[in-house]
């Protein structure tokens, strides 16, 4: 009777090692990008989990959001805006310059190209005229089209690193 008690402890044992050690080895095998990683990978990634990590260029001083980029930031290197999904934490403002890695998911902002026109002031194409090279009134799959303007990171987790 024990020694059944003593094979019944030790396989649930080995289970529970095998299944935490899988665990393990799927969250070590997934792929850590980086900021540039993630902008020319964005129309493969957007929407879905990821791990980001970057250095914390700047933050609100209400810990609402964040910007991080590849090191120290210079004039047209790539960043993104990061914010907690559904506000549900808010950042350290005092990590600046700080290496930073989060979990999450990345959303695009693209180029609508089809709207200079009107930012223009100028007339709005009547139905089915052009507007540019654009057939009026601009469609969601048109306008998502263009080229990136800019990225948010929504984090469901956040590491300082030091």
């Amino acid at each position: 009777m024990k020694i059944a008690k003593l094979m019944t402890m030790a396989v649930a044992a080995l289970l529970i090692t095998m299944i935490a050690t899988a665990g393990f080895a799927t969250e070590a095998s997934k792929e850590i990008y980086s900021v540039k990683t993630m902008e020319s990978s964005v129309k493969k990634i957007e929407g879905t989990e990821i791990t980001v990590e970057g250095t914390i260029v700047g933050a609100c001083k209400s810990g609402c959001k964040m910007w991080i980029a590849d090191g120290k930031y210079e004039e047209g290197q790539a960043f993104t805006l990061v914010r907690a999904k559904d506000d549900a934490f808010k950042f350290d403002t005092k990590k600046n310059g700080q290496k930073v890695k989060m979990t999450g998911f990345v959303v695009a902002k693209y180029r609508d190209y089809c709207g200079d026109d009107a930012d223009e002031g100028k007339e709005e194409p009547k139905d089915g005229e052009l507007a540019g090279s654009c057939a009026a009134p601009v469609n969601v799959e048109s306008a998502t089209k263009g080229d990136l303007e800019a990225m948010t990171f929504f984090a469901t987790t956040v590491k300082y690193l030091d």
